[in-house]
């Protein structure tokens, strides 16, 4: 077998590699591997030389990314943020692979079984109707919003994208076509932060919602020019960093406890699951790019229903 000991630092090759992957990738992707790149690839194996990278190597790497391997300061990642790492990882060894510039090693990674993710907020009912009445008496087309999120699970970036182009009244359709974001890249010598407009991440993330009778007439009260901005009503958006913290003031005003935004969109998806709506359903009002997202995100039974199952398929041996 012959031992390649290719002369590159890794550092080197996955910049090599991000630089590549520009072309083909869209920018809030880019702007997403080239943080996790330079905040923690490079910093832990960026001195490697290709040759010297072996499975135990990013294994140990994976490892050091959990809370188990940063016990001093307890800081480690989301799992799917280490999924997502790892998959920067593979990728990149693969290329060095195929090209010769490495020896082969296994790619197959072990992750943490039991590791602890946060729980999903979600409103009580005493606080959604708080929040909604409050917005309800002071309806203008910011607060607006915050029901698209509680009502129809919109994401942020999504609200700050909508148009009055993108909503049918006659109709009673919203159509979801864009996002705003704020992204952050970085490089070897400058970072950069830049808001863009872009389609939805996935095809299904694209999609088309019903509104209800009653959201109508409250659109109605707030509808601004066909070429403007939901939330302005001019030609200039509000950017999600922005309405964060209108919302946040929202809340207050509401005496409603603080919580993320985000959490309108996981307090609409179990609403929707304790209604009984099928999940499929629920998905594509979502845009969750498939049900299994949607199943492992919101789907928990309960005891109770899980006593329920059982008693039904027992039922042959009474």
């Amino acid at each position: 077998m012959i031992i390649l000991k290719h002369k590159t630092l890794y550092k080197e090759w996955i910049y090599t590699w991000l630089c590549e992957k520009k072309k083909y990738v869209k920018e809030s992707t880019y702007a997403s591997y080239s943080n996790n790149i330079f905040n923690h690839i490079i910093p832990y194996l960026g001195n490697y030389y290709l040759h010297e990278l072996t499975h135990q190597v990013i294994q140990s790497f994976i490892l050091y990314l959990t809370k188990e391997g940063r016990k001093k300061d307890n800081s480690g990642l989301a799992l799917k943020t280490i999924k997502d790492i790892s998959n920067i990882v593979k990728s990149s060894l693969r290329q060095a692979m195929s090209e010769k510039k490495m020896n082969y090693i296994d790619l197959q990674f072990n992750y943490p079984r039991t590791y602890n993710s946060k729980s999903l907020t979600v409103l009580n009912n005493d606080e959604q109707k708080r929040l909604t009445d409050y917005i309800i008496n002071n309806l203008n087309s910011q607060s607006v919003g915050i029901l698209l999120g509680l009502y129809y699970g919109l994401r942020i970036g999504e609200i700050c994208a909508l148009r009055w182009d993108d909503i049918d009244l006659d109709r009673g359709f919203i159509y979801i076509n864009h996002t705003i974001q704020r992204i952050f890249i970085k490089g070897p010598k400058e970072n950069i932060s830049k808001i863009i407009i872009t389609t939805p991440k996935t095809v299904n993330a694209q999609r088309q919602i019903p509104l209800s009778r009653n959201f109508i007439i409250l659109l109605r009260k707030v509808k601004g020019p066909k070429d403007t901005y939901l939330l302005t009503k001019t030609h200039n958006y509000i950017e999600p960093r922005r309405y964060r913290k209108y919302f946040n003031q929202i809340l207050l005003y509401a005496h409603v406890k603080h919580f993320n935004f985000h959490a309108l969109r996981h307090t609409f998806a179990t609403n929707c699951i304790s209604l009984g709506i099928d999940y499929k359903t629920v998905s594509e009002i979502l845009g969750h790019a498939n049900v299994n997202i949607t199943l492992n995100l919101y789907v928990h039974p309960r005891l109770d229903q899980k006593k329920k199952c059982i008693n039904l398929i027992c039922k042959a041996i009474e």
